[in-house]
């Protein structure tokens, strides 16, 4: 069996267990390998998801954007607090649904595989779970999918 060596790692992050462990797993095979991260974040696009509602032209919807984004940029920088000063890392946020912006990042660079979490739910909203199986669908390379399971009763 060939051994999986890595130089460029997709880490979705959304600030879940399941986000957390990814990116642990993440960190190990960067540091072993001497991998490059990218942190991804999707953020909504407010804009048009309020569109589909009816009385769209009502809601604030530059404050809701600003307060996404920044939740966004928050759950990034708290993910990119656990990298290892040594790790070179990107941190990056995407406008849209989730499993699509992922996929879109994958196609557009080179990256030897996505890391993300199974069923995270964000400050922002869900990232993972039927997000997670959507990009195991569509990646154009290796998806690792961690899941962190239940706490012991």
């Amino acid at each position: 069996m060939q051994e999986l060596r890595f130089k460029n790692l997709l880490v979705a992050v959304d600030g879940s267990p399941g986000s957390a462990l990814a990116l642990a797993a993440a960190v190990s095979a960067a540091q072993r390998d001497h991998a490059r991260l990218t942190l991804l974040t999707v953020v909504p696009d407010v804009l048009t998801e309020t569109t589909r509602w009816g009385n769209a032209a009502a809601l604030p919807t530059g404050d809701l954007q600003d307060d996404a984004d920044r939740m966004g940029r928050e759950t990034l920088q708290d993910a990119g607090r656990e990298i290892p000063q040594d790790l070179p890392v990107t941190l990056r946020v995407r406008h849209g649904k989730a499993a699509a912006q992922i996929v879109q990042e994958a196609q557009e660079t080179d990256y030897d595989a996505i890391v993300m979490g199974a069923r995270g739910r964000s400050r922002v909203g869900a990232l993972m779970g039927s997000v997670s199986q959507e990009v195991l669908h569509h990646s154009p390379t290796r998806v690792f999918v961690a899941h962190e399971p239940a706490a012991a009763a």
